[in-house]
């Protein structure tokens, strides 16, 4: 199986089960493909997902 259809399905799979579960899948795919990166665009990567983050839970929390 392709790397593309590998992960559509394990999310598919995992977002069946809980979102929360469909989340970690989503992390581990990213985790995988930023890992590919230098160091400097992966911080950049990670400060980003982090604010989008931060951004959906300030939305939900209130």
């Amino acid at each position: 199986m392709s790397g593309a259809g590998y992960w559509s399905k394990a999310i598919a799979k995992a977002d069946a089960i809980s979102p929360k579960a469909g989340a970690l899948k989503r992390l581990d795919r990213f985790r995988g493909a930023v890992a590919k990166l230098d160091p400097a665009m992966q911080l950049r990567a990670w400060n980003e997902l982090k604010a989008a983050v931060q951004t959906i839970t300030d939305r939900y929390a209130r």
